[in-house]
């Protein structure tokens, strides 16, 4: 006869099991903020179902074993729930400290923007930095010189880190920028960037765009 506790806690492991497996994909890829069916395809879910056909194989297999105390079945079940409680618990450590490693390496370059931001309001010359690859100019040299200009007059200036998008660093990115708005506010006074980015269309109005781009 088969056990029902035993079932119950088979089937209550099994189900922690296939959530850790799809949800824990949340803490893996965090900062970033994927959708449910992104995470639910980055998670792999026919591995999991690999596993667990592995598992009825050895389960099964064990179920044979004589133990005097249990019929094959609940040797069967009490095999496979072992089997799955020790994947849940592989699962579980491995997403939590990747989080955790995720997450003091943030802190970590959350502390060197601040620490960037205090040096750069210091010297008067904020640089705000954004990735996503080399764009063929627009205007003319001589209209963007006239831009970054614009943009030193309100103390900041912009530079592209390339195409590579490092997650974490554009969490530090967003912790610089936080710890400069007071300052940029205090310099510029409020709705700066809508002053300065009003600026800028008002050039790019009157200016003729770069002729290779035509």
């Amino acid at each position: 006869m088969i056990s029902k506790k035993l079932l119950t806690i088979n089937i209550f492991i099994v189900l922690l099991l296939i959530i850790a497996h799809t949800l824990g994909g949340y803490l893996i890829m965090y900062p970033m903020k994927p959708d449910f069916w992104t995470v639910v395809s980055e998670s792999g879910p026919q591995y999991l179902l690999i596993a667990l056909g592995l598992f009825v194989v050895i389960a099964w297999l064990i179920s044979h074993l004589r133990i005097k105390s249990l019929n094959p079945k609940n040797k069967f079940l009490l095999a496979y729930t072992i089997l799955c409680g020790v994947l849940l618990t592989f699962i579980i450590y491995f997403d939590a400290a990747t989080y955790i490693s995720t997450r003091k390496a943030i802190k970590e370059i959350e502390n060197k923007y601040i620490q960037q931001a205090k040096e750069d309001i210091k010297k008067d010359n904020v640089t705000y930095r954004f990735s996503g690859g080399f764009s063929i100019p627009e205007y003319e040299a001589e209209t963007l010189d006239k831009i970054d200009n614009i943009r030193k007059k309100f103390g900041i200036s912009y530079e592209n880190t390339g195409c590579i998008i490092d997650d974490i660093d554009r969490e530090g990115q967003k912790k610089y920028e936080e710890t400069l708005k007071p300052y940029l506010e205090k310099r510029n006074g409020k709705g700066w960037e809508e002053k300065m980015n009003k600026e800028i269309d008002n050039l790019k109005k009157v200016t003729i765009p770069n002729i290779g781009n035509r």
